[in-house]
């Protein structure tokens, strides 16, 4: 049985992906501040000892991981010169934390050939109005995934970088837009990439809102 560890998969594309992982029987551990209806293991990405007892959980009790999905993130926004949120958590959930995450489990990462998915944006790639901080920091995934897929290259181990545009999901706290993609169609479009070969690696891939 394949085991898969996601990162927020508590809600939104995250949850969408560890439903089709239990439909495919892999086990499903979800690392996030809330539970979720696979096995828990309560995290906190903005917390350094939190995050550190994680990795000890990990490393004794689901040391045999196949799969790591990066997925955890929050998307505050407000233009520069007002921006009141906690630029410094927004950072911390969305790219240190997961540095630190995948630093620490780097040694059983390349032990088990485990296949890296970091969940981007199109914000990763450019910038966008009231997404000043938000871009920054998924520009800092980009350049993670960039620098470990050249660390890598000779290793077993695909890393991928996906890449969606604007879809439904928690970020937008609950607020439905039409139009927008939806969570399930992308999990299933990043299942289908991980069913492909180990010899084929989908090292980024953008999904664009199109409007119909």
């Amino acid at each position: 049985m394949k085991k898969v560890l996601i990162t927020g998969a508590s809600s939104g594309l995250g949850l969408e992906i560890g439903k089709l992982c239990e439909k495919k029987k892999f086990q499903v551990i979800n690392l996030s501040r809330n539970k979720s209806p696979f096995q828990d293991i309560i995290v906190d990405l903005s917390d350094n000892e939190s995050i550190s007892k994680t990795v000890e959980f990990v490393k004794k009790n689901h040391p045999d991981f196949d799969i790591l999905i990066l997925n955890s993130g929050i998307m505050p926004l407000e233009k520069v010169g007002q921006i009141e949120f906690d630029i410094d958590n927004l950072f911390k959930i969305n790219i240190v934390g997961t540095i630190k995450l995948v630093n620490e489990l780097f040694t059983l990462i390349k032990k088990n050939k485990t296949d890296l998915v970091f969940v981007g944006s199109t914000a990763s790639l450019k910038g966008s109005d009231k997404h000043s901080t938000y871009c920054a920091s998924k520009h800092a995934v980009e350049g993670f995934i960039r620098s470990l897929q050249v660390e890598l290259k000779n290793e077993p181990i695909r890393v991928i970088g996906f890449h969606p545009g604007g879809f439904n999901s928690n970020l937008r706290e609950g607020i439905i837009k039409e139009g927008y993609m939806e969570s399930k169609d992308l999990a299933t479009l990043m299942m289908d990439i991980l069913d492909l070969p180990k010899t084929m690696e989908v090292s980024e891939i953008v999904i664009n809102r199109k409007k119909t």
